[in-house]
């Protein structure tokens, strides 16, 4: 659990990390003010039904976890299922400027708006 919360937290996430002995196992980085909370034991894939999330990162039966997050509404959540993979809690954003209506010439709608 430390490994997946570390990660998560240096790609500035919060963290919901559920397992046996998360409260202990993280008390240093909760002292420390870090946005974690923890949940000692187990979850049941069905109980993240209602729940806000951005990922899901889970060391558990893959399938069930797979299961119900296809079931859940709204947006398509990624399943981080490996212990060590950084890249996986960053979420990458493109912005693009169109500026073939100005004939490639950015100032021209610069100056229009």
């Amino acid at each position: 659990v430390m490994d997946q919360t570390v990660q998560a937290l240096r790609a500035g996430n919060a963290v919901l990390a559920v397992a046996p002995g998360a409260g202990k196992a993280l008390a240093a980085l909760m002292d420390a003010g870090l946005p974690v909370t923890t949940l000692d034991g187990r979850l049941d894939p069905a109980a993240i039904a209602g729940l806000a999330l951005d990922a899901v990162a889970y060391l558990g039966g893959e399938a069930d976890m797979r299961g119900a997050l296809a079931s859940r509404e709204g947006a398509i959540l990624p399943l981080i299922s490996a212990r060590l993979d950084p890249v996986a809690y960053a979420h990458e954003r493109v912005v693009c400027i169109d500026t073939t209506a100005a004939g490639g010439n950015a100032t021209l709608l610069a100056e229009a708006s």
